[in-house]
């Protein structure tokens, strides 16, 4: 098992969105930093309570699929679910919020 703890970050404090199977609607997010394998995200509503979800830092024409590995307060921490390659950016998914 990768120690995340050891994986270079980079700050971004960047608005996004995430889009939770089930629950209708978009919910904004901060991602405050990311890496190759996961991201930081901050956020004050309920839905960070979701264990997977869809995160979208360009209003949906991309997102990441992630799955959260550790919570404290609002702020949690997630693995991309996809095959992750050395650019951290965002998958090409079709996806419609609140679909």
């Amino acid at each position: 098992m990768n120690e995340r703890r050891t994986l270079e970050r980079t700050k971004i404090n960047q608005l996004a969105l995430l889009s939770v199977d089930g629950i209708r609607g978009c919910h904004p997010c901060l991602v405050v930093n990311l890496h190759n394998g996961g991201a930081m995200l901050r956020s004050n509503t309920y839905h960070t309570a979701a264990f997977k979800f869809c995160l979208s830092l360009d209003g949906f024409r991309t997102t990441k699929r992630c799955r959260v590995v550790w919570r404290n307060g609002n702020t949690c921490g997630v693995e991309w679910l996809h095959p992750v390659s050395a650019d951290p950016s965002p998958v090409q998914t079709p996806h419609a919020c609140g679909s």
